[in-house]
């Protein structure tokens, strides 16, 4: 009873540790450096401020006029609202954890050259880290280290020059798709009405189907459906209290069941390439499952390697990869699109400048049977400076939003402790 007594004493005093005091005390080490925030709440940090400027920030909000591009009050109104408050850097609370956002380019460009591993990327919401999975973009060390060697190859410039054909045959097939449904309209007197965000997601899924997974669209298809699911989820948890994050709420257990179908579809995946290919279990010749991503990763695949020296991925590590190219690879790539047609849009007098450059360094026109490859893209310096540059700068806004987890460093004059 007495040591039953004991370990309560010892679990609250711990709690009371990582909740009250630890909170309090590098809030005080912070403001003692110039760095302040949102203040801290008991379990729930920033978040209930949070979600109370997201909701006043978006209610009676009038449309964006399009020729505005200053969309930062409107998509994080609560971060807008924080730089405002306490400047371009601050401390602010996911919960008991803390975190700093900044939009000072020089302590990015410090965070983002640092090679010394001292900038772990390793916190996130459990729903999210279903969706992306533990891939190479979100892995640190010695894993990241393996990972990169297996899946780089799938990368490099040649390989990127030979998806050229793929996204040009899909590229046409949009377009082609897009005047016929223009001439539709026209005949039934009607204005066409095209969704680019639809229209740019099935475009992406297309091409990354049929070049990193060789596999089919509507196999792509079916992987994506679900992880928008699981995308809606995560962003109606993101400012819900962290302790829910973990309880076995109907939120919660939805993801689970998502994930569980995620994974299951990312298998059959796997296993039809397998099967397609011939290979089988302890196969000892290389290059039978393809050079495609998907290819190298079955190739590094613990089943495959059992007598084989060299980089190994285990079952779940292959299925993390690949939720984490069709959640980075595709949906980002999609959006950018759209902002650059946006862009294109409301700015016509571009479209003039664009086009002439297109038709001047690819006098190819419409021909099926010339296909613009790397080396004629990479002379389109406008369609490059003008346009996707453009829309990072207006619409993808660097900042570092970066738990604090490293041992004493001094992050441009700002020391953070390891807690």
């Amino acid at each position: 009873m007495a040591a039953l007594q004991l370990a309560a004493l010892l679990a609250l005093l711990l709690a009371l540790w990582r909740l009250v005091w630890r909170p309090r005390a590098v809030g005080r080490s912070f403001v003692r450096q110039g760095i302040r925030g949102p203040p801290y709440t008991f379990l729930a940090g920033s978040l209930p401020e949070a979600k109370r400027l997201l909701i006043a920030g978006r209610r009676g909000v009038p449309p964006l006029d399009a020729g505005c591009h200053d969309i930062m009050p409107i998509l994080l109104p609560q971060f807008h609202r924080w730089v405002a408050d306490y400047g371009k850097t601050f401390l602010f609370w996911i919960g008991p954890i803390p975190a700093i956002f900044s939009i000072d380019l020089q302590l990015i460009e410090q965070v983002l050259t640092d090679r010394t591993g001292l900038y772990q990327k390793d916190f996130m919401i459990p729903v999210l880290k279903s969706l992306f999975g533990n891939g190479v973009i979100l892995i640190n060390g010695d894993d990241w280290k393996r990972h990169r060697k297996v899946v780089l190859p799938a990368f490099n410039y040649e390989k990127i020059k030979s998806m050229s054909a793929v996204t040009a045959e899909v590229t046409r097939q949009m377009i082609q798709q897009w005047g016929e449904q223009i001439h539709q309209s026209n005949s039934d007197k009607k204005a066409a009405e095209i969704d680019m965000i639809h229209a740019f997601n099935d475009l992406t899924a297309k091409i990354n189907g049929r070049v990193a997974f060789g596999t089919t669209h509507r196999d792509v298809e079916e992987v994506i459906v679900l992880m928008r699911e699981m995308q809606k989820i995560a962003t109606a948890a993101m400012l819900d209290a962290p302790i829910l994050w973990y309880l076995p709420t109907r939120r919660n257990l939805h993801v689970r069941r998502l994930n569980k179908q995620l994974r299951s579809k990312i298998m059959s995946i796997m296993q039809a390439r397998l099967a397609a290919d011939g290979a089988k279990y302890g196969r000892r010749d290389t290059g039978g499952c393809g050079d495609d991503l998907l290819g190298l990763l079955l190739e590094a695949w613990t089943p495959h390697r059992q007598v084989r020296g060299g980089d190994t991925l285990t079952t779940d590590e292959v299925i993390d990869e690949c939720k984490t190219f069709f959640a980075a690879g595709q949906e980002t790539t999609a959006t950018l699109l759209v902002w650059a047609m946006f862009l294109l849009a409301v700015h016509p007098q571009w479209q003039d400048k664009v086009r002439e450059e297109v038709l001047r360094e690819f006098p190819g026109g419409e021909s099926d049977d010339v296909v613009p490859n790397a080396d004629v893209l990479a002379k389109l310096k406008l369609v490059r400076t003008f346009q996707l540059s453009m829309s990072f700068f207006l619409y993808f806004r660097t900042n570092v939003f970066g738990i604090i987890n490293a041992h004493i460093v001094s992050i441009k004059l700002i020391k953070v402790y390891k807690i």
